[in-house]
């Protein structure tokens, strides 16, 4: 079966090569995925394939993400998951991209989420329910990225709220 994608865009106004810079750190999705309170990497490896990292949600799970794919100064993708098991249960594949590319002197990043449903035609279905709001999550992921990356500051969610009231 296909891998289903929800994608975010936006605009950061910084140069892709300073970006990417913050992009690799994989120390630091905490400061701009919204729902993650930390960040730890686990392997020795910061960065490139076997790459991995757990993140604790605000509700206090877990989850590991491996990197999978790196295209340098390009893109990422990330495994999302629990030990050997996808990070949800619906779930047969679950990944994160990270992509950017040159938008004159600024960049274009396009987070998405990439996901296969299990459990045939209901989780069919239940992945075509949640696939509106997987764009929503993959753009917030984005609105937050370049606010992090043109501030420094940690994207809060009242800040989150504040910057897609004022987009709209």
């Amino acid at each position: 079966m296909t891998l289903k994608e929800a994608e975010g865009s936006v605009r950061i106004d910084l140069p892709r090569e300073q970006v990417w810079d913050q992009l690799c750190d994989l120390s630091q999705a905490h400061n701009y995925v919204p729902g993650v309170a930390s960040t730890c990497i686990d392997t020795l490896q910061r960065e490139g394939v076997g790459a991995s990292r757990t993140v604790i949600m605000n509700n206090g799970s877990e989850m590991q993400e491996t990197v999978e794919e790196w295209d340098q100064g390009r893109s990422f993708l990330l495994r999302l998951h629990r030990g050997d098991k996808p990070a949800m249960p619906i779930f047969k594949r679950f990944y994160f991209r990270y992509a950017i590319e040159d938008d004159g002197h600024a960049t274009l990043a396009r987070p998405a989420l990439l996901y296969e449903t299990r459990f045939g035609p209901v989780g069919w279905l239940l992945g075509k329910l949640l696939h509106r709001q997987m764009q929503k999550s993959a753009q917030d992921v984005g609105i937050a990225m370049k606010d992090f990356y043109e501030t420094g500051n940690r994207v809060t969610p009242e800040r989150l709220k504040d910057l897609k009231t004022a987009k709209k």
